[in-house]
């Protein structure tokens, strides 16, 4: 008789024993530094988990680009950060610059009526259906007369934004990737890396080569205090907008992947392209939408991102870290997996802010700030090493 595999056992409980230990050294840390310096108060330590929730949800929006792309074609899209740059940008000159003169009015409301009718056609399934055609004629006339008559606030900066980056990413996919479709997959990965140069010296030439800044005119850019056991906590209404439209943007997606025909379809191409192809689904419509969907939560992420800070960087260097910071939390979280890309972002937002708040800057210790752009590399090495597939990624290996 063949002997049977032996199956080594879980242990569900030692990984709540690695987490108890370490909500306890966290705890006496906290302490110790209190007793340290009593400005290392509960509000300190507060407002560091508030700005860790924050940053986090930025990291979460843009990770989801690369992990719905990489769930669809398996490809590392290098080029995503820059377009959480053109996201930015756009928005920046939607509110700092409108109205505009008819014809950039008229050229910048094609490229939102496209983006629009694109959107229409999830649910109607036909580009060329009249309600889609309407809808997307009534957007651009509306979206024209706005833009070369009034200035826009950042909200609807945004939401357009959107629709101008999701236009840009299908133009990279219809353009760099299609025609490589069925090459090997270095091939891409080299367009990729093409596409994410070619982008920034675009943004260069096409928007400015200097640090620009930020402020548009918004409630949640002022000032918000509050009070965490008798101490005063200082900082924005930043800090409940950016988890809330990542929440709310997220639950939308969901929706769409889970609910809708098409996020079913998507869902399908992930797990076999070819089988689904078979069964009569336009596999090229699922990836365009993928790109489409994936470059609007980027914009988002950028205007959210520029809010945040004040300011936006140079088109060369601003798209750069955030696009590799998110790619590894997409890794930390599982990267094809839509949840896994939001843990992986959270988990990192802290792993950066917290971790500094645990460890600033005192009388006899220089702190760990200007290290904190390491975090998320040491944290995606630590856990390839231990789950491969991320922390909340499926088991792929191979069952024989």
């Amino acid at each position: 008789m063949a002997a049977s595999a032996v199956v080594p056992r879980r242990r569900p409980w030692a990984l709540w024993l690695v987490v108890l230990g370490g909500l306890g050294l966290i705890t006496w840390r906290m302490l110790y530094l209190h007793g340290v310096n009593e400005a290392f108060n509960a509000a300190f330590f507060a407002g560091a988990v508030v700005r860790s929730l924050q940053l986090g949800s930025l990291y979460a929006l843009i990770a989801l680009g690369y992990t719905m792309v990489y769930g669809i074609i398996r490809l590392i899209n290098f080029a995503h950060g820059e377009v959480f740059m053109v996201g930015a940008f756009a928005a920046y000159f939607l509110f700092s610059r409108t109205p505009f003169s008819w014809p950039v009015a008229l050229l910048v409301a094609a490229a939102i009526a496209f983006g629009v009718l694109q959107f229409l056609n999830f649910w109607r399934g036909r580009a060329r259906d009249p309600i889609v055609l309407a809808g997307a004629l009534v957007v651009f006339a509306v979206v024209a007369f706005a833009l070369a008559s009034t200035q826009l606030g950042w909200f609807w900066a945004m939401v357009a934004s959107m629709f101008v980056t999701g236009v840009l990413g299908m133009t990279i996919d219809r353009v760099a990737y299609r025609p490589l479709r069925g090459a090997p997959r270095n091939s891409m990965l080299i367009t990729a890396i093409a596409v994410s140069f070619f982008l920034q010296n675009f943004g260069i030439l096409a928007f400015s080569n200097r640090q620009t800044p930020f402020r548009p005119a918004s409630f949640f850019t002022g000032p918000l205090q509050f009070q965490v056991f008798g101490e005063p906590l200082f900082t924005s209404w930043m800090i409940v907008l950016v988890p809330s439209v990542t929440a709310v943007l997220v639950v939308a997606l969901t929706l769409f992947v889970t609910r809708t025909r098409l996020g079913k379809a998507m869902r399908a191409t992930a797990q076999d392209a070819e089988t689904a192809r078979m069964m009569g689904v336009n596999v090229d419509r699922v990836i365009a939408t993928t790109f489409l969907l994936g470059s609007m939560l980027a914009a988002a992420a950028g205007v959210l991102w520029g809010m945040t800070f004040g300011s936006i960087n140079q088109p060369a260097i601003f798209g750069i870290l955030p696009g590799i910071k998110a790619f590894a939390a997409a890794v930390i979280g599982g990267i094809g997996s839509l949840p896994g890309a939001v843990v992986g972002g959270v988990l990192l937002g802290f792993l950066e802010n917290f971790l500094t708040a645990l460890f600033p800057r005192t009388e006899y210790f220089s702190g760990i700030t200007e290290y904190k752009d390491t975090f998320a590399f040491l944290a995606m090495i630590v856990i390839l090493l231990v789950r491969p597939s991320g922390i909340v990624g499926e088991d792929l290996s191979e069952k024989v």
